[in-house]
């Protein structure tokens, strides 16, 4: 009891996070909702448990094994966009999760230094948003009322404490490299991915998609500052500065989202006094 009480919590707790977080984000249109489902709300509740039982040297490693993993997510979120408007929702999930697990499985077979993690990641990132531009100007809400069937949320919540109490529990075993790349199973977005498809449609959930891979250099950046801090400071330190750092691009999207728009609204203003 000793050890799976604590275990149960963690997994309930970081469920309870990304189910919150992940109806937000179906609730908000695109942009919001990739937005929030690119936030750290579940590798950073997976990094907060594994903390709790690790030293900082093996979050700072892990985090590394974390940024450069994390590039096979441009894969899944790019395959998602580009398939969603012309597949049904079987085949979507099937060739990206494909796409991704190969991408994965060649990642994994490099000893990656932080200079080529971060190369990699931004490789990946403009090869990503140069192939989603067109999907990133879907529409930007759904196209009628989300209903959601009794069984999904509990369905979502149990997906992510199975993958949080699993990495927690096999880090012990499978050491810092494995169980960082496990810590960015990217269980938010395919969840997110599978539930939404049918209800919003493929176009609207690839302008989703998109929208997200402008968003998730935030994620890698938080993945950069958790490797940078976790050593020197301690891991939770790293943690904050992983949040945090998160939370600084958000704004920083937000901000310019708000720069861009203004034009747009005085065009209508001027064109309402008319």
């Amino acid at each position: 009891m000793s050890f799976w009480l604590p275990l149960l919590l963690r997994a309930v707790t970081s469920a309870l996070i990304v189910v919150v977080a992940s109806v937000a984000a179906e609730a908000t249109g695109p942009f919001w909702g990739g937005l929030i489902i690119s936030l750290p709300i579940s590798a950073g509740p997976a990094y907060a448990m594994l903390a709790l039982q690790h030293d900082a040297d093996f979050i700072a490693a892990g985090a590394l094994s974390s940024l450069a993993a994390n590039a096979a997510t441009f894969v899944l979120l790019t395959a998602i966009a580009l398939l969603a408007p012309h597949l049904r929702r079987g085949a979507v999930m099937a060739g990206a999760l494909s796409a991704w697990a190969t991408a994965l499985l060649l990642i994994q077979s490099v000893n990656w230094s932080l200079a080529g993690a971060l190369l990699l990641n931004l490789g990946l990132i403009l090869l990503a948003s140069a192939l989603t531009r067109d999907a990133a100007r879907g529409p930007q809400a759904a196209a009628g009322p989300l209903r959601r069937r009794w069984y999904e949320l509990p369905a979502r919540a149990a997906l992510v404490g199975a993958v949080v109490a699993t990495v927690v529990t096999g880090s012990r075993v499978l050491g810092p490299r494995v169980t960082g790349m496990a810590a960015v199973f990217p269980i938010a977005f395919s969840s997110f991915a599978f539930l939404v498809l049918p209800r919003l449609g493929g176009t609207a959930s690839a302008a989703v998609m998109a929208s997200a891979i402008r968003a998730m250099p935030g994620f890698a950046l938080a993945l950069l500052a958790l490797h940078l801090c976790a050593r020197p400071f301690g891991a939770w330190v790293g943690l904050a500065a992983m949040v945090a750092t998160s939370l600084v691009w958000s704004g920083g999207m937000m901000a310019v989202r708000r720069q861009r728009s203004r034009p747009l609204r005085a065009a209508r203003d001027a064109a309402v006094r008319r």
